[in-house]
Formats: structure tokens, C-alpha cells, sequence
């Protein structure tokens, strides 16, 4: 263990003292800046992928300079690992990032991400919102600390906290919601744009977006989107571009039946809020009234509303630098989201509904602007499509395929398939379902975690429609022989582990001794001990200079991250009341 853990120390110091290296300028030729936009949530409910019922003008016309990638998938359909994946490059499997609580720091330390990668050949990289999952944003990723959001006051009506206390005290004394149960699912303040997070957020990218047009490093400005994400907050007037009545409610779809229990989310995400703590799962005899799922519809596309409208904001603002001839635009979603599909609400499945997502390429002097792509491809393919289109070198170790020949050409041929997973935990058994997307055809494979021994497949068949209701698995056996084939190239069936490179040691036992850190560095730090599962435990902050003391378990790792991006160490002090100094 110790020996494993000053290897990922010594591999961490290095991409540390490569951070702080001179970056190179750009060529004499110059790179074209890159404008770098996530949308949480988002499934491609929008007027430029033929929803009538979305008003999305400004991504709209964003499609109509840029190519649409009708048929692209992300790698995970949960927040975490699918940003993880796109943002490193790297397949989760070889990433080992699967679930929501695992930053990828402690999977694979060395990792080198999109804009790390930028950054080396001129580019300064700044963030705005939600890129990385929001607990882990990855200090060392940006060529700058990120800015801190301003103080957003509550959207929710007086009496909205006494109301969550009311309906905790009525919880049973086991239920985690007690001490974690989130306001109401939807608001419509009649407030500014700016009053909320995502206003707010455009308004300081648009700040740097200015500034750092102004300047002689081609920039690439990245700016993650909350919203659509719950709860469905946007100002009043977004909600009023929408007639709820009209929007299409579904109340009547069913679990696919043939399919493992633990194919489909159990639609808890919505639990989490205080008018949906009964919130049906797919499979209860209760289900959502028509009502109640026309109000969910409306408060999630007047979301869509509202963050389109941030998004011409920001354009506008590109277009006023003078650099939006000069500048890639690239808009994405993490993955998509059920509203009623299959009975269930949510994300979190190998399903259509859950991994396609939007994506739009714009790039300057595009040949096939307003075109659109009908074949598979994956968010993994952003890393080296980037860097091609952006004239940098492309790194040989990302996993996804350069989308940039189908930007040139239409008819240019890709590999024809997609491909995305889901961890899933059910009655104390743990499974890994892998899906292979081509043009034709959804194959799922289900496996057990720890062996890889196949225990389900499922089987869609997408050339008559894209329900996915019907699994022919079992009536389809050369089809599935096939496919099956196809994702074991990418996919072999073994054994993964779920706990990460950087860990406590779990048989540390209850021994416990004072540890000391001690801030040299002219940079605030934040100190994160490592649980035996490789989680993040209580930061504890350290400004220059500052030394605290602590307990801490004798076998305990620890991860000290800067957040000006300049510091990322590990330690595993091995003697009782040592000082680890933070030089």
C-alpha cells in the first residue's frame, strides 16, 4: 500500500511541476479560441431537433452555423462519470469513475484533461458553472482559480423552510431525509435573469469572455449550465412561453417488460424534494396523475427556456468581441432525462431516453454549417475533435474518435457505433450493463461487477421507432451474437473494482494519532482525507502559512489540492504526530 501510494505521489508531483511550467505561445498562424458550453440534464428537447413544444431560439440558431449530431451519446447517464470521461478522454472502465461520489483525481492522478491539454500549446482555460461535477471542479485543470458565484437569494416563497421541517418531522426516524430533504421541485419567481445562478453565471462569463478576447492567447471558455437540472427554477416569464396544456404528458408508458430489475432507475432523484417525497417509481401501482406530470413537463422546459436564453446572451457577447469568426463553439449535455418514459422520471440507465443527448459543433468557415449527423457517435469523441479542429496536437491516450472528417464531409464514414454503461446496486448485488449503439439497434449486456459473468441482455431494435418497449434478445440471437462481438472489442467481460487507486487503508483498525499540516505554500490550500473507499471526506481549509492539527487514523491518505490549481499531493503519513509540511 505505501509503496502504490508514493507512486501516485511521485506521479501527482510530476503533473504538478508540469502545470507550473511556462506555457508555450501559440503558433504565428494562432489557434481559434473555443467556447466550451454544457447544459446539465438537457435531453434534446429543442426546435432545432424537431420538439414544436420547445422554445429554444438561440440554440437554434447556434445548430443552423454549426453541424447537429442527431444520434450522440454520453458515457455514463449520471452527472459525475459522464464529465469525468468526456473531460479526460478516457472510457469510464479505464478511468474507473462510475458513480456519482468518486473524483477522478483519485481514480487516475496522472490524468491530463481537455483543457490541461490546451493549455500546453497557448491556451488559457477558464471556467464558469458546472463542467466537472460540482464538488470536484478540478482546481488544476484552469489556468485561473474559479471565480466564486455571487450570493443568489432563495427562490422559494416565505415559509418554504418551516414547510420542510413540517414534512421531516412526519419522516420515519431511519429515513435520510431527515437531516437531507431539498426545497420544493419547481418555483417561477418573477425575477431577473441575473437573480438566479445560471443568469448570474452568464453574466461573469460574459465578463471574461471580454476580457479574454482582448487578449493575445487564444482562450477556451467553458460555461456549465444548472439548469434543467432540479429543480426547475426559472423566472416567471420563461414559464409563460409555455401553455402547459399543450405540452405532450406521458402517464401511460410501462417498465419494457422481459428486462433484469435492475435495468431502469427507480426515479428516487425527485424524492429528494420536499412536495415529492412520494414520488411513485417505475414499477409502483401509483402512478404520477396528469396534473401533477403536465406541472413537472412545464417547470422543465420552461427551465430549457430560460437557459437558452443565457446562451444568446453569451453568444451575443462573442459576436460584440468581433472573435466569433475566430472562435469553435461546442454545446452539450451530460445526458439525457426520462419525463414519463418507461413510467420513470429521471436519469440513470443504458436507455435511449437517458445516454442520447444534444450536440452541436460550430467551427469557423464550416463548410456543412446547418447540417446534421445521423450516425453514432459519443461525447468521448469531443476530446480529439477539439484539438483537431483547433490545430493543437491530439493526445494518443484519449479513447474516442475524431468527429472532424464528418464536420468536413457529410458522407464521411465513422465507426459506426456508441457506447455507454450504468452501475447499478440491487438487493445486494452489484451489476455493470454496457450498451452498444449503432444505427440500427440498442444492445444492453448486464454483468456482475466482480466477475464480469454475463446475467442479462436486452435488445432494440430503432429502425421502426425509438421506444425501446420491446426486447427481442431472445427472438434476435445472430443480431445479438453480433453486437455482442462488437462491444467485447472495447468491453472485454472481467472483473472491475469499485474503490480507486487513491484510498485509506481499511484495515488501518481504530488507532488514532495527532497529525499537523502545515501550508508553506503562498497559495490557500484545502486538505481532503480519503476514505478506505476513496471518497472525499469534511475539507478542511488552510490559508498560507497555516498549520492545524488533527486526528486522524494511522494508515489515513490525504489529498492537499490548491485552489489556484497549482498544488495536488498526496500523503499517507505512516508515524504518529508527524507534521506533513505543504511545500
Amino acid at each position: 500500500m505505501d509503496s502504490v501510494l508514493r507512486l501516485l505521489a511521485a506521479i501527482s508531483m510530476a503533473s504538478v511541476v508540469m502545470l507550473e511550467l511556462p506555457q508555450q505561445f501559440a503558433d504565428e498562424a494562432g489557434h481559434p479560441n473555443i467556447l466550451f458550453i454544457a447544459v446539465d440534464d438537457l435531453r434534446p428537447s429543442l426546435g432545432c431537433y424537431g420538439d414544436e413544444h420547445a422554445v429554444s431560439p438561440n440554440i437554434d440558431r447556434l445548430a443552423s452555423r454549426g453541424m447537429r449530431f442527431d444520434n450522440a451519446h454520453c458515457q455514463v447517464a449520471v452527472c459525475n462519470p459522464s464529465r469525468a470521461s468526456l473531460m479526460t478522454g478516457l472510457r469510464p472502465d479505464k478511468l474507473g469513475v462510475w458513480t456519482l461520489p468518486i473524483h477522478f483525481r483519485e481514480a487516475k492522478p496522472d490524468a491530463v484533461t481537455l483543457p490541461q491539454w490546451l493549455r500546453r500549446s497557448g491556451y488559457t482555460a477558464v471556467s464558469h458553472g458546472k463542467i466537472f461535477h460540482n464538488p470536484t471542479p478540478d482546481p488544476q485543470s484552469w489556468s485561473e482559480p474559479i471565480r466564486q458565484s455571487p450570493r443568489i437569494q432563495t427562490p422559494y416563497p416565505a415559509g418554504t423552510p418551516q414547510r420542510i421541517k413540517a414534512v421531516q418531522q412526519e419522516l420515519p426516524a431511519s429515513d435520510w431525509r431527515k437531516n437531507n430533504l431539498r426545497g420544493p421541485s419547481t418555483a417561477a419567481p418573477d425575477v431577473e435573469d441575473n437573480r438566479l445562478i445560471d443568469g448570474a453565471r452568464t453574466n461573469m462569463a460574459i465578463q471574461d469572455l471580454k476580457r479574454l478576447a482582448a487578449e493575445d492567447a487564444p482562450f477556451f471558455l467553458a460555461m456549465g449550465y444548472i439548469r434543467p437540472h432540479l429543480a426547475w427554477i426559472a423566472p416567471k416569464k420563461y414559464w409563460d412561453l409555455h401553455d402547459p396544456q399543450l405540452l405532450p404528458v406521458i402517464t401511460d408508458q410501462n417498465v419494457t417488460p422481459n428486462t433484469p430489475p435492475y435495468a431502469l432507475s427507480n426515479s428516487y432523484e425527485l424524492t429528494h424534494y420536499v412536495d415529492l417525497v412520494d414520488f411513485p417509481g417505475p414499477w409502483d401501482e401509483k402512478r404520477v396523475t396528469e396534473d401533477q406530470a403536465r406541472h413537472l413537463m412545464h417547470g422543465y422546459y420552461a427551465c430549457v427556456s430560460y437557459v437558452d436564453a443565457q446562451i444568446g446572451r453569451l453568444l451575443d457577447a462573442l459576436e460584440e468581441t468581433g472573435e466569433a469568426d475566430n472562435t469553435i463553439v461546442v454545446l452539450w449535455s451530460d445526458h439525457g432525462w426520462k419525463l414519463g418514459e418507461f413510467n420513470g422520471w429521471g436519469k440513470m440507465s443504458n436507455y435511449e431516453i437517458d445516454t442520447r443527448v444534444p450536440l452541436i459543433i460550430s467551427a469557423p468557415q464550416m463548410a456543412r454549417a446547418g447540417e446534421s449527423c445521423e450516425q453514432p457517435v459519443e461525447l468521448l469523441d469531443l476530446f480529439p475533435t477539439i484539438c483537431e479542429l483547433a490545430g493543437v496536437p491530439r493526445p494518443e491516450f484519449t479513447d474516442g474518435e475524431s468527429l472532424l472528417d464528418v464536420l468536413e464531409d457529410r458522407s464521411a464514414q465513422l465507426s459506426g457505433a456508441a457506447f455507454s454503461q450504468y452501475y447499478r446496486r440491487h438487493e445486494d448485488a452489484e451489476y455493470m450493463g454496457y450498451a452498444i449503439r449503432t444505427r440500427t439497434h440498442r444492445f444492453v449486456e448486464w454483468r456482475e461487477f466482480s466477475t464480469g459473468k454475463v446475467t442479462a441482455t436486452e435488445l432494440y431494435d430503432h429502425t421502426a421507432n425509438h421506444s425501446e418497449s420491446k426486447n427481442i434478445a431472445e427472438t434476435a440471437p445472430d443480431t445479438v451474437k453480433e453486437l455482442a462481438q462488437k462491444l467485447l472489442k472495447d468491453h472485454p467481460r472481467r472483473p472491475l473494482q469499485m474503490v480507486p487507486a487513491v484510498h485509506s487503508n481499511p484495515n488501518a483498525g481504530r488507532w488514532q494519532a495527532d497529525l499537523a499540516f502545515h501550508n508553506q505554500k503562498d497559495t490557500a490550500v484545502t486538505v481532503y482525507p480519503i476514505t478506505p473507499l476513496g471518497r472525499r471526506g469534511r475539507a478542511i481549509a488552510l490559508k498560507p502559512g497555516q498549520k492545524v492539527r488533527i486526528k486522524a487514523r494511522i494508515g489515513g491518505v490525504f489529498v492537499v489540492e490548491s485552489r489556484d490549481g497549482t498544488v495536488h499531493q498526496i500523503h499517507s503519513p505512516a508515524v504518529p504526530f508527524r507534521v506533513v509540511e505543504i511545500k
